[in-house]
């Protein structure tokens, strides 16, 4: 952004500024050298005052054809969550658990089913012990599973009664009044609260021309998609806590196109394209507001 300033591109500048003054996560995984440390040293460059917000992505998620992680793999699960809330300790936190490990159960074997919910129960046990830790977990998106019941269920295998609940979208572009149907009907009947990530969905979805083989949205890099509403608790539903800005938006989902960056990367003309198109409705068809 200062930079953007100083060569004269004031209109960039400020489009970029809707990126960078609204609070988001850090990412820590499987990449993540040395957790406890990396974690502490985040901590070190929070602001006085304020509560830090993180999200994890450990658990191995192999893909189709994938049966089951392994005892090695397993038990390095552990260890990694165990340093992870290690490094936490009783620092102020809001901890979103595990992206997509229950989303992408789909393609598990039994065993290997068993073995993530296992892995998954680990964590809300360990992060729920903390004393000023807030935790929720992934339950993917209203248009990746649409049966609130079946998300219910695998909810309780994986331990969200030991946490404030689970929060949903986070890899998906859907329209917020959508997650917000679908997060009530889960949180009714698991008597829990629920986030919705809203970082990129303020035009909604992309989808594709041939869903029943491309699935129900375009999640690499979509065109014309947009930043959603800004992170706020005032979401006027009961079960919802807030919507958060989970992910980075205007990093890149992978080299989906010719000239797109690998996975990750900063991707300054989509960061550019997301605040261009930046958006607070709610759905199609709610009242629109000045961004």
């Amino acid at each position: 952004m200062r930079l953007l300033r100083r060569a004269g591109n004031t209109a960039e500048a400020n489009l970029i500024a809707k990126l960078a003054l609204e609070p988001q996560t850090v990412h820590f995984g499987v990449y993540s050298r040395n957790i406890r440390a990396s974690v502490r040293l985040y901590f070190k460059h929070v602001r006085r005052g304020t509560v830090a917000i993180l999200s994890t992505y450990d658990i191995p998620h192999l893909g189709c054809m994938h049966t089951s992680d392994t005892p090695a793999q397993a038990a390095a699960v552990r260890t990694w969550m165990r340093s992870f809330a290690h490094g936490i300790g009783s620092r102020r936190a809001v901890v979103f658990l595990e992206e997509d490990a229950l989303i992408t159960i789909g393609c598990l074997s039994r065993s290997g089913l068993n073995v993530r919910m296992s892995e998954l129960a680990y964590a809300p046990r360990t992060l729920g012990a903390l004393p000023h830790t807030v935790t929720y977990l992934d339950a993917g998106s209203a248009d990746g599973d649409p049966a609130p019941h079946r998300m219910a269920s695998l909810l309780r295998r994986a331990g969200v009664r030991f946490i404030r609940g689970f929060f949903l979208n986070s890899s998906h572009y859907d329209w917020t009044n959508n997650e917000l149907r679908y997060g009530d009907k889960v949180a009714k009947a698991l008597h829990r609260h629920f986030v919705v990530s809203t970082s990129v969905n303020g035009r909604g979805p992309l989808r594709p021309h041939n869903r029943g083989k491309n699935g129900n949205e375009i999640l690499c890099n979509p065109a014309g998609r947009g930043l959603g509403p800004r992170p706020t608790a005032a979401t006027g539903d009961r079960f919802a806590d807030a919507f958060m800005w989970i992910g980075i938006p205007g990093r890149s989902n992978g080299q989906c196109h010719p000239g797109d960056p690998p996975n990750a990367t900063w991707f300054p003309a989509y960061a550019l394209a997301l605040a261009q198109n930046a958006n607070e409705q709610l759905g199609p068809r709610s009242p629109s507001r000045p961004y």
